[in-house]
């Protein structure tokens, strides 16, 4: 049974944390008042305009901020800054980490290396979600369904998608960042995905790029033992429909020889409206004639 935070309340302080590249203005400031809205209180770590090369800090600063949030009482939950790259770096260093209690981590992109790292080796339940400095500032993001998912104040979550490939499974679900996941295969960080339902999503990827991470995906044998696969919106990915549909078609028929559910086009991570999903948590596709629908358990306590 993983662990699962308890809920946020407004009032509560937010550590806002940067693992991969650094943070900008206007970005940051919009997404700290977005943060307000939200009703809760950002605190920030050192020094957040910061670079290092092409990221904000080094791996053991990034990895003594998040220390320092996990360890401050007064700090509810930690939700990531932005992605882009770097974070990784962190994945060696986790290992020293320590996580006493659990708390609500939200992030997304570039960071679902974390998320991933602390729903496998730490049993925790995390969150997948826009970040501060990114959808929260640009408010491409779901007000009402963020509050839902972090405040307890509602027992499920159902999303709906396209249905590529038709059936019902049920499985922990998981998943991220398409790009980092592919970029994990063959190291000791690769996340487990036998008997679940795997979230991928990515953003600004041509379709050739795209059908390569997935091919890759599929000969590294990740797709063979899934209970299902949602795939998210894919923005800024295509050019046009008909580029989309071809490439969902080509995806379509090679997808449909593992006979599990697949869905296409859920609002999660780089979405024009993302909502923010809990991972390691059971869950249920169903896939069945044009649509489909993905329901999970909700990730706090209650």
């Amino acid at each position: 049974m993983r662990r699962r935070p308890d809920p946020l309340v407004p009032g509560d302080a937010v550590g806002v944390f940067l693992p991969a590249s650094p943070a900008r203005e206007p970005f940051r400031g919009q997404g700290l008042q977005a943060l307000r809205d939200l009703g809760f209180r950002p605190r920030e770590v050192r020094d957040p305009l910061s670079a290092e090369d092409f990221r904000s800090r080094s791996p053991e600063a990034a990895l003594a901020d998040l220390q320092g949030f996990l360890a401050d009482p007064e700090v509810k939950g930690l939700w990531a800054g932005r992605g882009g790259y770097g974070s990784n770096y962190l994945l060696p260093l986790l290992r020293g980490l320590r996580v006493e209690r659990p708390k609500v981590v939200v992030a997304s992109s570039d960071v679902s290396v974390l998320l991933w790292h602390l729903l496998e080796r730490r049993d925790l339940v995390v969150f997948y979600g826009p970040m501060v400095y990114g959808g929260l500032a640009a408010g491409e993001y779901d007000r009402e369904q963020a509050l839902a998912a972090l405040t307890a104040n509602r027992p499920a979550h159902e999303f709906t998608g396209e249905a590529l490939c038709p059936g019902r499974g049920r499985g922990i679900l998981t998943g991220g960042c398409l790009s980092n996941f592919a970029s994990l295969a063959g190291t000791p960080h690769m996340p487990r995905v036998k008997g679940r339902i795997l979230l991928l999503e990515d953003v600004n990827e041509r379709p050739y790029r795209l059908d390569r991470l997935l091919w890759q995906c599929e000969q590294a044998g990740a797709f063979r033992a899934l209970r299902g696969l949602v795939l998210g919106e894919f923005p800024r990915c295509f050019r046009d429909v008909g580029e989309r549909e071809a490439f969902l078609g080509r995806w379509r028929q090679r997808l449909a020889g593992l006979r599990i559910p697949v869905l296409f086009g859920l609002p999660f991570g780089h979405a024009a409206c993302a909502q923010i999903v809990p991972l390691g948590v059971d869950a249920e596709i169903e896939a069945d004639g044009e649509r489909g629908t993905l329901r999970c358990d909700i990730g706090v306590k209650w």
